[in-house]
């Protein structure tokens, strides 16, 4: 626990060291170092994700949604107390609502019940939360095993997983036990959207452009192309504090 503190400590640094620069550059400061860290990703991918979901995808179809709809039941508690840091009442509620319809009617989520009579999965995250904080997103990174975030996002990550409830369910286990979640949704996901993963990868002129532009899409994240555009609206009410500054005197 220690040890897992100290690693906080260092990310809230990170966060907010990236977040005091004028306007952190997406990408551009570490993109040596991101895309060495994506093909240590897409080898990882290549050579277990890929091969190790198609014996996956083996099980029925009944199965693997089942587990799917487990472990996506697992994080709704991670939501609800995202969601109420948030301010965000009613979101809350309503996770709260599907985690124990599904819980409960669902047994403990192999069946989502909840989706079923109308009540929609509607995720966020600690980077989410963070953001309704007023903290920016820092830097564009690429994590080992995670693969694309910004700081935010990724600090954001480590809070949920520290957070999830599966985490200290199985705290007492092997390690290979207490990560054996994390693994199936990973093979979940490959296998569910292995088709889709492979032809971009065949395709992309450049597979590395291509993720970062997905991710940034995804988390809503204006493009690094607008990065001169605000530099020079930051710079121009910099001029006009300044200005406004000398008045005074």
């Amino acid at each position: 626990m220690r040890y897992f503190y100290k690693y906080i400590s260092f990310l809230f640094l990170v966060l907010f060291i990236s977040n005091s620069l004028v306007i952190a550059e997406i990408n551009h400061d570490y993109e040596k170092t991101n895309r060495t860290i994506h093909n240590f990703n897409d080898a990882i991918d290549q050579n277990f994700l890929k091969p190790t979901s198609k014996v996956y995808g083996i099980l029925p179809n009944f199965v693997e949604t089942g587990i799917s709809n487990a472990i996506s039941n697992i994080n709704e508690p991670s939501n609800i107390l995202n969601y109420l840091t948030q301010g965000n009442i009613p979101s809350g509620a309503y996770s709260l609502s599907r985690f124990l319809v599904n819980s409960t009617i669902g047994l403990v989520g192999l069946f989502d019940v909840a989706s079923n009579i109308g009540l929609e999965k509607n995720a966020t995250d600690f980077g989410k939360t963070l953001e309704t904080w007023g903290i920016g997103e820092g830097q564009f990174l690429v994590v080992p095993f995670l693969g694309p975030r910004t700081s935010r996002h990724f600090f954001g990550t480590i809070v949920d997983i520290a957070l999830n409830p599966a985490r200290y369910a199985l705290k007492d286990e092997d390690t290979i036990v207490s990560f054996s979640p994390s693994i199936v949704y990973a093979l979940s996901e490959r296998s569910r959207n292995g088709d889709t993963i492979d032809n971009l990868r065949e395709t992309s002129i450049d597979y590395y452009s291509t993720l970062r532009s997905i991710y940034l899409q995804s988390r809503e994240i204006n493009n690094v192309d607008n990065f001169e555009e605000d530099q020079d609206i930051f710079e121009s009410d910099l001029e006009e504090f300044y200005e406004s500054e000398d008045d005074k005197k």
